[in-house]
């Protein structure tokens, strides 16, 4: 069996000052130009969410799952990746030259890396399919699924737009359970912890590589 290096990047990516925030629930990721077609939340007269709109159909989606790849627009013609954070949180965003990492962690921001090396090292062996989005311009958007393209300035959470390749990218999500940080109490993660235990913090992420770009 051979041993896999899981201390070097599967690729090259560069992490941005950019992130994506929710409230609760998922995150989307589509085409730039499709998300004029994302309806996001909508209520009904009794304020119940109306279970045909997108958002609901989103969560619908990651009920069972970690992410999933949905179809949305009048005529279903776009599609769009849902992500569960696990709850409120934030996603960092980091590019390479033929896809995106996303990554939410429990430490705070700014205090290690360590969530950042352990997705963008991670055996294929410890990720997940989750389905193939498809881009058709050269931008995506990452969003709170909740947020409508028209509510796009919501709050603190405005969509992120990133470049992108067209095409058609394979998605993947990753998992680890560390010994500090989703269920720890505020005051214990903030305290300085043991050094063997610095570096392993819970993290999950997702990975979209391009698998088939279009032919001119």
């Amino acid at each position: 069996m051979t041993n896999e290096d899981t201390t070097t990047p599967r690729r090259t990516y560069s992490w941005s000052s950019s992130t994506a925030s929710t409230l609760g629930g998922p995150l989307l990721v589509c085409d730039a130009d499709a998300f004029a077609y994302w309806g996001g939340a909508v209520h009904r007269p009794d304020h119940e969410l109306d279970p045909a709109c997108d958002y609901a159909r989103a969560m619908s989606a990651v009920d069972d799952a970690d992410a999933a790849v949905i179809p949305f627009g009048a005529h279903h013609e776009h599609t769009g990746l849902i992500w569960d954070l696990e709850g409120e949180g934030t996603a960092e965003i980091a590019t390479a030259a033929d896809g995106l990492l996303l990554v939410r962690s429990w430490v705070p921001l700014g205090r290690t890396q360590a969530p950042r090396r352990r997705a963008a090292t991670a055996p294929a062996t410890q990720e997940t399919g989750a389905g193939e989005l498809h881009i058709r311009g050269d931008r995506v958007v990452v969003v709170w699924a909740a947020a409508a393209a028209h509510e796009n300035d919501i709050g603190p959470w405005p969509p992120t737009v990133l470049p992108a390749e067209p095409g058609t990218y394979e998605v993947t999500c990753g998992w680890h359970e560390g010994a500090r940080g989703r269920y720890m109490p505020e005051a214990e993660i903030q305290t300085p912890p043991p050094r063997s235990a610095e570096e392993d913090w819970t993290c999950l992420w997702i990975r979209l590589v391009l698998s088939n770009a279009p032919t001119t």
